[in-house]
């Protein structure tokens, strides 16, 4: 809104000027006046628009920054929910491996084969019941 009234300002359009002054919200319009004071179009040190103005306070952008502090906390949950989630899943595949282990242990003919298979898919049971029993409860 402000370009546009430098706009208007530059083609000379007070009516669309003071329109413009109008729709500008009560903290921006006083930040506004206060810069026009500082005789911005002619020195060189004066801000280079109302919201630098050291007074100027946008309640919008506090709003913003909560909405981003809210998000910012639901996404910590939301991860450390999605962790946990991946944490069941990656269980639930090593005792599919298990029960892949002691089928494919019955196919071989060889008994230090057989015993090998089933020493492993019985460790791999054991390291995923101990997993799932430090695993949070959903």
């Amino acid at each position: 809104m402000f370009t546009a009234w430098l706009q208007a300002r530059a083609a000379g359009d007070r009516q669309l000027q003071a329109a413009l002054v109008r729709r500008f919200t009560p903290e921006y319009r006083s930040a506004f006046q206060a810069w026009l004071r500082t005789d911005p179009f002619t020195d060189p040190d004066a801000p280079p628009g109302p919201g630098y103005m050291p007074g100027y306070r946008n309640p919008q952008l506090e709003q913003a920054e909560g909405l981003n502090a809210q998000a910012a906390d639901a996404f910590e949950e939301g991860t450390a929910a999605r962790e946990t989630a991946d944490r069941y899943v990656r269980v639930t595949v090593l005792f599919a491996l298990v029960l892949f282990l002691i089928a494919v242990a019955q196919r071989f003919r060889t008994r230090g084969v057989r015993i090998g298979a089933n020493a492993v898919a019985i460790g791999l049971l054991l390291y995923g019941l101990y997993t799932v029993s430090t695993l949070p409860r959903l």
